[in-house]
């Protein structure tokens, strides 16, 4: 099982939808149809490119479900293609920050210790508000933000970090750069995914 992503931007590529499943970089390729398939190095499949047509109200990102994925495997499957398996498992969730220290190797950055309800897991940040004794959004490993960008799990200057926490901004929420994070207000429950449409804010 995968996280797949999709894209489609008209106006850039027009007429094509773009499918991907890894960010290694493209190998090699086969074409079948309306479909052509994308291979790294090893032949492992990273994606597909798809000639279609969306009719979707984003532009770039296309946030998945299940009515999406279906759409994809058709074609995939018209065109004799493996069909894709997307994890739906969330992975924006609602966090609470236990405690929050001075990063040991920067001025500015602070280590988190968040409870996400399954577990409580450390997150490196660098907003100006981030702060103890606080619900706020926790974009986990392997999350997939509004915007496509990916999250993933590493290291931020020599200290673990397990994903983001997340502004305004990066949620999709406000169109122009903030310098804090979203802070939840107190009825949030902690783990539970963190619904754009539905975000309690103070």
């Amino acid at each position: 099982m995968s996280i797949v992503r999709v894209f489609y931007v008209p106006q850039v590529f027009a007429h094509t939808v773009l499918v991907r499943v890894s960010e290694e970089m493209i190998a090699s390729t086969k074409q079948s149809g309306n479909v052509c398939a994308l291979y790294d190095r090893q032949m492992h499949l990273i994606g597909y490119n798809i000639t279609m047509d969306l009719q979707s109200e984003h532009n770039g990102y296309q946030p998945m479900d299940e009515a999406l994925l279906k759409r994809i495997n058709e074609e995939l499957r018209e065109n004799g293609f493996p069909l894709l398996v997307h994890d739906f498992t969330p992975r924006i969730v609602v966090g609470y920050i236990r405690n929050c220290t001075p990063h040991p190797d920067s001025d500015h950055l602070h280590v988190c210790e968040v409870d996400v309800g399954s577990d409580v897991v450390q997150i490196v940040c660098g907003s100006i508000n981030v702060k103890a004794d606080c619900y706020v959004v926790a974009a986990l490993d392997q999350a997939v933000m509004p915007d496509g960008k990916w999250i993933r799990s590493g290291a931020v200057r020599g200290v673990a970090s397990a994903g983001m926490l997340c502004s305004r901004y990066e949620l999709g929420i406000d169109k122009e750069k903030g310098k804090g994070l979203l802070i939840l207000d107190d009825a949030a429950t902690i783990g539970s995914p963190f619904l754009m449409t539905k975000e309690q804010s103070v």
